[in-house]
This record gives C-alpha cells, sequence and structure tokens, in this order.
C-alpha cells in the first residue's frame, strides 16, 4: 500500500506548513534532518512575515483576489464560488504559459492540472498583508480560514472580502494576463504600500525601500550591502539569524559526514568519496567561523525571547532546544573546531538525527542509507530568501517602471 500524508480539520497554518514541508522534502539540500525546523521558521517570520517557500512571484497576491472577484460578480458562493475560482485559476495558468516569461509560473510543468493552486499558496499571505479583509458569509472555501491569528495583528480593515483599493484586473482576465507575471506601475506601488503597512520594522519592509532593492546574485539575505546598516529592531534579528545559519550549519555537515561514513562502510559506491569531502567541508566551515567576530558575546537569551514571542511551542519543545544550545555552546567555545573528530559532538548529532527520524534514520536505516543523494539538508540556512528576493525584486521593478529615470533609460 502507497503512504502519504493528509489532514482532516487542522488549521490554514498548520496545512501551510504541511505544504511547506512536503516542499522540502523535494529538496536534498533543505530537509530539517536534525529537527531545528520551528526555529529556522521562526527567523523567517520574522524577516520576512506572510512568505512561504512555496511562493514564487509577487503578482499572485493579485491574481488570486481577481480570480476571486471574477467569480463574485457572477454572484457565486459556497461551493459554486470556489469551483469558478478553481476553473479560473486554471484559465491563468494556460495564459501565463503563452507568454514570454513563465519563470515562476505555478503550474510551469504540471500545466492546468496542477494540484496545489496559488490561492491555497497564497492565502496565509493575503490575511497577513490585509490584501483579503474578510470571508463571504456564503463562502465555504476553506483556503482562507476566519479568525486567523495573523489577520487580527492588522488593524487596517476595508468592507467587503477584499481590499477596497485593490488594483483592478487587466482586461480580458482571467482568459488572457496582460503583462504575465511582471507587475504593472500602480501595482507595483499597491503591493509596495501594503506590505510596509503590514508588516514595518521588519527586514521585508526594509528591503522595499527604492535605495535597498536586492541584487540578484546574493545567497543570503545578509550579503545585501543594505542590510548591513539596517536599524533597529531589524539588525539584531538579521545578526542573529546570520550567526544561526552559520553554526548550525556545521551541525549538518557533520550529519552528513555521518551519513557519508556509513555509506562508505557498506560499500556504496554511487556517491564518490563523500566521507572526504565533508571533511573538507567542515575545514572551511571552520575557517568560517573563526573568521566570524560576531560570535564572541552573542546574546542568545535575546534571540531565544524574539523566537519564542513569534512560536510559543519552540520554548515546549524541550529535546530542540537542548540540542540547539549544546551545539551553539560548542561554536562558541570553540570545541566545535575539531567536530571532525570529537567523539561527543558526533554522538551529539547522532542521536539527535536518530531521535529526529526514528526508523527513517539513515544511521540506522540500511535501505534508506542506499537511496543518500549524497546530500541531505546541508545548505545552510537563508529564510527563504530566494522567494523573498523574487517577490522583492517583482514589486521594485513594478513601482519603478513609470519612474523619470526608468521613462529615461526606454528612451
Amino acid at each position: 500500500m502507497a503512504s502519504g500524508l493528509s489532514w482532516l480539520d487542522s488549521s490554514r497554518d498548520d496545512q501551510q506548513r504541511m505544504r511547506e514541508l512536503l516542499k522540502l522534502f523535494s529538496d536534498t539540500e533543505s530537509r530539517d534532518e536534525l529537527g531545528t525546523g520551528q526555529v529556522r521558521d521562526a527567523f523567517s517570520d520574522l524577516l520576512f512575515p506572510g512568505t512561504s517557500v512555496l511562493q514564487t512571484r509577487a503578482r499572485y497576491l493579485l491574481i488570486v483576489p481577481w480570480c476571486y472577484q471574477e467569480a463574485e460578480r457572477r454572484g457565486l458562493l459556497g461551493d459554486r464560488l470556489t469551483k469558478q475560482v478553481d476553473r479560473s485559476e486554471r484559465k491563468v495558468i494556460s495564459a501565463l504559459m503563452k507568454g514570454d516569461d513563465t519563470e515562476g509560473v505555478i503550474g510551469r510543468r504540471a500545466g492546468v492540472a496542477v494540484r496545489t493552486l496559488p490561492s491555497t499558496i497564497y492565502a496565509a499571505a493575503l490575511l497577513r498583508y490585509g490584501i483579503r479583509t474578510g470571508d463571504d458569509e456564503g463562502s465555504s472555501d476553506r483556503r482562507f480560514g476566519v479568525g486567523s491569528a495573523e489577520a487580527d495583528e492588522l488593524t487596517e480593515r476595508a468592507h467587503g472580502t477584499w481590499h477596497a483599493t485593490l488594483p483592478a484586473a487587466p482586461k480580458g482576465f482571467p482568459d488572457v494576463v496582460e503583462g504575465g507575471l511582471r507587475l504593472r506601475p500602480e501595482e507595483g506601488r499597491w503591493l509596495r504600500e501594503r506590505l510596509l503597512a503590514a508588516a514595518p520594522d521588519t527586514l521585508l519592509a526594509y528591503l522595499l525601500d527604492p535605495e535597498h532593492r536586492p541584487g540578484w546574485d546574493s545567497e543570503a539575505p545578509w550579503e545585501e550591502r543594505a542590510v548591513a546598516a539596517a536599524p533597529g529592531p531589524i539588525g539584531p534579528v538579521v545578526r542573529d539569524a546570520a550567526l544561526f545559519s552559520l553554526a548550525i550549519h556545521g551541525a549538518a555537515l557533520l550529519y552528513n559526514l555521518l551519513v557519508a561514513e556509513r555509506y562508505e562502510a557498506a560499500g556504496l559506491t554511487e556517491r564518490e568519496a563523500p566521507a572526504a569531502r565533508y571533511r573538507d567541508l567542515l575545514l572551511d566551515w571552520n575557517q568560517r567561523v573563526l573568521a566570524e567576530q560576531g560570535l564572541k558575546g552573542w546574546d542568545r537569551s535575546a534571540m531565544w525571547i524574539r523566537l519564542i514571542e513569534k512560536n510559543p511551542r519552540i520554548a515546549s519543545n524541550a529535546p530542540a532546544r537542548r540540542f540547539v544550545e549544546r551545539w551553539l555552546d560548542a561554536v562558541t567555545s570553540g570545541a566545535a573546531h575539531n567536530a571532525v573528530t570529537d567523539q561527543s559532538l558526533r554522538n551529539l548529532v547522532a542521536e539527535r538525527e536518530r531521535a529526529v527520524k526514528k526508523g527513517q534514520s539513515r544511521l540506522v536505516n540500511d535501505k534508506l542509507l542506499r537511496t543518500w543523494s549524497g546530500a541531505s539538508g546541508s545548505r545552510p540556512l537563508v529564510y527563504r530568501w530566494p522567494q523573498v528576493r523574487r517577490i522583492l525584486i517583482d514589486i521594485h521593478d513594478g513601482y519603478a517602471a513609470d519612474l523619470p529615470e526608468a521613462a529615461g533609460a526606454r528612451a
């Protein structure tokens, strides 16, 4: 019998986390093998509220409302409204795939048969940013939960389901999507205003400043030149996120080294010399740790306060906190410099992975060991940066399109 994951009567936030989990499982470099996902996600929400690893382009924050408005104009309610929205979303896929810019099109591979539609992927963001302001009484669409804690945080409300100043859909929508996923100037300005109002004092809002437009080549948010000068309360969160990413990356590399050693001991050869590769990566990591002055005097108590305030469940996850604290102690004290050979650290990581994965641990499950890709959860944490960077650039490009300098460049 095939295995699978399902959920019944779970909250919108729980469903979103499950979809993100499935997304992470599809990326062999991003798996949470050591059970630190709560911390990673709390940092992501502090830096970039309303975002997720499933999001692709900014214009979907408008496309989804337009699909609903198109159904609402027909006077549809309940299941009939939901089915019409579904049809409209699939028409949008066809329209976008006919354009010259298909990067980030949801359904790019599966086409109109795609299972997870934008209305599901962007549901939390639409509420968080105040784009969706409530639920129609007659609507049974559960993609938008009622009474969301995130939505309750927003003080600005407009009458009706959607924000009163939502830009109008382009002519011919949804059969035609003029401009594809590129924002029109008025759309870019409007989205920028909504995000600034809904998520002030966050890195997301800071990077919406015209002078802080992110580049295409940064691999992490703290690599952006403007981020180094981010004021409080943004700066401390960014610094904690960067230090945590650097420190915990060593644990991920050590875990992969343990798997690689077991892989070679089992006589498996599909991955060439993986143990030597991870020893070298740990040596490189150690050099980066030695060069990072911020680890000295790192106020981790303030970090935990911020993380627990964002996700109170972190406080009750004692095993994860103990593991993280013991590893961070090793990093900041210098003990982790010998992680390749230090038996206590090797045991710490191995025991944590077995506790998290249980029978699915590659350190005990020979079948899963044979299917190891050679890299499992080995990338540094960047807190949804690739997705956020794309969305930020979309908004910057949109609202800057009709500025005088942009017009001059076109001339």
